[in-house]
């Protein structure tokens, strides 16, 4: 796939700008504030699943599932989980895409932010989840696109970030990332 690269790099940089993260070529911070484990590579495997090959604009809910599991030896904690959306050549709206979480037995919308034609949104709550080693969390979502959604070429992927200390400044960190699945978004039927 022709610029597959650039439109992974590009909505790994949405979600960092989203979050506030550190740029993909910025060193590790010196230590973790909230996860001690958190300076080494991947110390959370992070899995998308339930994703389609197509998706129709103006379609129904599609069910997701975002797996977090801690590889380290240490609790973490504040961990959030970003899921992102982005398409080829094409820049995403807010209302492209409508994303809810279960939480508590309820679904219940999450906000997401457009920052370079991507989309982002955090997972879960608020406060971000809390893991103890080798424990895994999955958060169910359910996703639909508007009839205004851009047909062609999409991802998701998912991001999981952990605020670390930096200079003196808390910043978050990503501490896990997913493939990217990709999807196509046609017309409605």
């Amino acid at each position: 796939m022709r610029g597959t690269r650039a439109l992974i790099v590009g909505c790994c940089a949405g979600a960092a700008l989203w979050t506030g993260a550190l740029p993909a070529h910025a060193a590790p911070p010196a230590r973790a504030a909230a996860c001690a484990g958190a300076a080494r590579p991947s110390p959370m495997a992070v899995t998308l699943s339930g994703v389609r090959a197509a998706y129709a604009a103006g379609g129904g809910w599609s069910t997701l599932r975002l797996t977090v599991r801690n590889r380290t030896r240490s609790v973490c904690g504040q961990l959030k989980p970003v899921l992102v959306y982005g398409a080829r050549d094409r820049t995403l709206r807010v209302d492209a895409v409508r994303l809810e979480s279960r939480r508590g037995g309820r679904w219940q919308r999450v906000n997401l932010d457009a920052a370079l034609g991507e989309l982002a949104g955090q997972i879960g709550p608020s406060r971000g989840l809390s893991l103890r080693p080798g424990e895994s969390v999955t958060l169910q979502v359910r996703m639909r696109l508007s009839r205004s959604a851009p047909h062609g070429e999409w991802l998701s992927l998912a991001v999981a970030y952990a605020p670390m200390q930096t200079k003196g400044t808390t910043v978050a960190w990503p501490v896990g990332v997913t493939n990217p699945s990709y999807f196509r978004v046609t017309g409605w039927r």
